[in-house]
């Protein structure tokens, strides 16, 4: 079992940034927060919504006066957040799974869900695009849906779940991730990470519902209410 530190990595992303000096700079108008973290805008998005953004990004502890720099992007087909990072850093799978929860966390203060991440390099040229969204099951229970995982890949997880009797209406949160591989995180209570027979047993929920977010194999998360990755396993 390997623990996870999500939102840990958030804390050092310093050296997941370039330095203002070593990008270019888009063709757009700008907010600064603090001293030198600089939020971008573009098309129908303003200065407020991206002083909103930035403000979110500081206290979340992404901004931290090191020369950060995002690009928000809003128009009729939704809106989109681009994040500057050092090379090849869009292949650690770590950083992207951090990312997506930023993303998670940032959708309320830029316009709800889905939400369109992009993470670019110093050229602002994409090099992996993420969609974060939310479905409902039931009135109360909510999937996430992040990376290249779909809203009907999330509603097709959360019937077999019903299904299988863990969704019950009872405000449970899960997540469904698709990338390198595809992942199942389901929010416990706190400690709840910590008990080899719990474990098992969303290892086991996670095999029954497999065939519905496309099979085995799958690395099953067990997430804090804060959403950190506090252990994982693999289920083959």
């Amino acid at each position: 079992m390997a623990y996870g530190v999500c939102l840990a990595l958030l804390i050092g992303m310093a050296g997941l940034t370039v330095a203002v000096m070593r990008r270019s700079k888009p063709v757009a108008p700008k907010v600064i927060i603090g001293d030198s973290d600089e939020v971008y805008y573009s098309h129908a998005a303003t200065s407020e919504d991206a002083a909103t953004l930035g403000h979110a990004l500081q206290s979340m502890g992404y901004f931290r006066n090191r020369g950060s720099a995002v690009l928000l992007s809003r128009n009729k087909g939704g809106t989109v957040v681009s994040f500057v990072l050092a090379d090849g850093l869009w292949n650690n799978a770590a950083a992207v799974t951090s990312f997506e929860e930023i993303g998670r966390r940032i959708a309320v203060v830029t316009g709800g869900f889905p939400l369109e991440m992009n993470l670019v390099d110093a050229a602002w040229k994409i090099q992996k695009a993420l969609e974060i969204g939310k479905t409902r099951v039931g009135s109360r229970d909510e999937i996430y849906y992040l990376g290249s995982a779909t809203k009907d890949d999330a509603e097709a997880l959360g019937r077999a779940l019903r299904v299988a009797g863990y969704l019950q209406d009872l405000g449970v949160s899960v997540t469904a991730s698709k990338g390198e591989g595809t992942a199942i995180g389901f929010v416990v209570g706190e400690g709840v990470w910590q008990q080899p027979e719990a474990v098992v047993r969303f290892a086991n929920l996670a095999r029954q519902v497999a065939p519905s977010i496309g099979g085995l194999p799958i690395q099953v998360r067990l997430l804090s209410p804060e959403m950190e990755i506090k252990a994982e396993v693999s289920v083959r």
